[in-house]
């Protein structure tokens, strides 16, 4: 088995290890924010909870290591977007458990540009792109910091949570949701309503 196969299977193996972490992830990343979802069938909901998988990644990251100082090495990682309002990556890599917090990015034409959430109009094309305020469109990438990489969306997959009563009375986030396709995403029912109107990819 040569090298190449070695690490792929390593990097796949502590990914999926890492699985197991990412509810308790998401429910750190997760405070009330109203939102809207527009489905497959292009209706639109409210929610108030939720998450969005993002997708599952091979990448190269460069960071400070012990006794090692600056490293570049490849990481296996997936990308989940909260409802708190950022993006966090999670994985593994031949240096360890790894996170990451990229930035959302409009990329226009040759253009990368940084988006805050609250410029955004609405998500669209299966979280693909993205329609800002101030009236630009183009691909809704992520930007890796320090590195730069860009990662472009696999597609949005959104699990929905509500807050429920637990079996002693306290109150907790409930799954009610999980990994389910949506068409597009926005903080108000008006710009869910324009992005349930926009063309989508096969």
């Amino acid at each position: 088995m040569n090298r190449i196969i070695r690490v792929s299977l390593m990097l796949t193996v502590l990914l999926a290890l890492s699985a197991g972490s990412v509810f308790a992830q998401g429910a750190r990343g997760m405070i009330e924010r109203k939102a809207w979802f527009v489905d497959g069938g292009g209706k639109v909901t409210e929610m108030l909870y939720w998450r969005i998988y993002l997708g599952d990644y091979n990448t190269k990251l460069t960071r400070q290591i012990p006794g090692k100082g600056q490293v570049t090495f490849d990481a296996g990682m997936n990308f989940q977007f909260f409802s708190a309002g950022y993006i966090e990556g999670n994985g593994a890599s031949s240096e360890g458990r790894v996170t990451a917090l990229p930035g959302m990015r409009i990329r226009t034409g040759g253009t990368v540009a940084e988006i805050k959430i609250d410029e955004i109009d609405y998500i669209y094309d299966y979280g693909t792109k993205v329609a800002t305020k101030d009236g630009r469109k183009g691909d809704f990438v992520m930007q890796l910091q320090p590195e730069g990489t860009i990662l472009e969306i696999k597609r949005f997959q959104l699990s929905l949570y509500t807050m429920q009563k637990g079996s002693l009375g306290e109150m907790e986030l409930k799954e009610t949701m999980d990994k389910v396709p949506v068409i597009g995403l926005s903080f108000s029912k008006e710009g869910a309503e324009r992005a349930s109107k926009e063309a989508v990819s096969d």
